[in-house]
């Protein structure tokens, strides 16, 4: 499956990367949402892993035109903020299927996101 990581903080970009890599799924990994929507309008994803906050930009954006442009793409939240703490999240963008506070494992976040392709089929 093809999954695209959005993630400004590159320990965790490539860190996140190289665990769906070894677990066979194709990546695509961006640092900020303007690489993000360049890589929904000319690819096609199954699940996408959102940070909330990309330096000054939001995800929600990006969370917007993936319903959009990849509208089978669910996408799994990632964020450190306690902002929303009671799921509005789902409500203001309608791919999101998860929505994870940091730290997250990577054992959980395989899993979540494995979970959403498999809703998806």
């Amino acid at each position: 499956m093809n999954i695209l990581i959005c993630e400004d903080d590159a320990g965790l970009r490539g860190l996140w990367a190289e665990v769906f890599t070894q677990a066979g799924h194709a990546v695509v990994a961006v640092a900020d949402s303007k690489a993000a929507r360049k890589a929904l309008m000319t690819g096609q994803f199954s699940v996408m892993i959102l940070d909330l906050y990309l330096g000054d930009d939001t995800g929600l954006s990006v969370a917007t035109l993936a319903a959009y442009a990849n509208p089978e793409c669910k996408i799994v939240i990632t964020t450190g903020s306690t902002l929303f703490p009671q799921g509005e999240l789902f409500a203001m963008a309608p791919s999101v299927a998860a929505v994870l506070r940091k730290p997250v494992s990577n054992r959980e976040l395989l899993a979540v996101a494995e979970h959403g392709l498999r809703e998806a089929s």
